[in-house]
């Protein structure tokens, strides 16, 4: 079951970013390197930020995640080719609303066929989990229910978790000093 429990992909839903791209960035690319397998902008129909521009800067600042991206119409294909080239193929577009239960899966590669084509799945939404035996438990129904991945809000704990799987736990390094 462990090897099982190791292919479920982790999607990271990125919130929308606030008074600071920067910031949103920076957070982005910090879920990156504690190991998440995508990133998803998903803002709405009507975000304040143009999501493919968000993409393009996410294509420059990260290397290896998948970057999931919702556009709310369907973007001018020179954007798209750039920020395709920019991403060196991570680009997928989500085309349509979760289906029942939240489960994401027609996504769309940029240059054309879907990401359910080239091997990938469903992706199920998963709440944060509040400790490392709830997101083992989490992973082991997505694996169980044949989930290609779990899409976990963007979170502090969710990135302690993705940086320290196998923490047993006391992480005296999250503690703060009393005085």
């Amino acid at each position: 079951m462990t090897d099982l429990i190791e292919r479920v992909k982790v999607g990271v839903v990125l919130p929308r970013p606030q008074a600071d791209p920067g910031e949103w960035l920076s957070d982005a690319v910090a879920f990156e390197a504690a190991g998440a397998d995508a990133l998803w902008v998903e803002h709405g129909a009507a975000p304040s930020l143009d999501p493919l521009t968000l993409a393009a800067a996410l294509a420059a600042m990260t290397y290896r995640s998948l970057l999931a991206v919702a556009v709310p119409q369907t973007p001018a294909p020179q954007a798209l080719a750039t920020v395709e080239q920019l991403s060196r193929g991570r680009l997928v577009l989500i085309e349509d609303g979760p289906r029942p239960g939240g489960v994401r899966t027609v996504v769309r590669l940029a240059g054309g066929g879907t990401y359910e084509e080239a091997g990938a799945g469903r992706w199920t939404p998963v709440a944060v989990p509040l400790g490392r035996p709830a997101w083992r438990e989490a992973l082991r129904l997505a694996a169980e229910h044949g989930d290609h991945g779990v899409l976990v809000p963007a979170d502090p704990r969710l990135l302690d978790l993705l940086r320290n799987p196998d923490d047993p736990g006391g992480r005296h390094d999250l503690q703060l000093a009393q005085g």
